[in-house]
């Protein structure tokens, strides 16, 4: 691990369209895959209703990879955290 290979990483993810979204749909699918796995079902129109119920506060509590990071045409849907990918 290195600070150099941590930088080439975001150069990547910051430039490369194809490489990002390949990321992020994998993301997409673990994220998935995880909630599944852990018991849960809906889907992402269910858990956007039922986070508009939660209150700023709490919506601060939700771990990062709750943001939308989808893509749609190589922009990205929705909403994005200002913290992007990773939290």
């Amino acid at each position: 691990m290195s600070v150099a290979s941590a930088k080439a990483f975001l150069d990547k993810i910051t430039s490369d369209d194809a490489f990002r979204h390949a990321l992020v749909t994998e993301l997409e699918r673990f994220r998935s895959e995880l909630v599944t796995r852990e018991g849960f079902e809906f889907n992402e129109a269910e858990l956007d209703e039922a986070r508009s119920a939660l209150t700023p506060a709490a919506l601060g509590q939700l771990p990062g990879w709750f943001c939308d990071t989808g893509e749609s045409g190589g922009s990205y849907k929705g909403r994005k955290c200002g913290g992007g990918l990773w939290h």
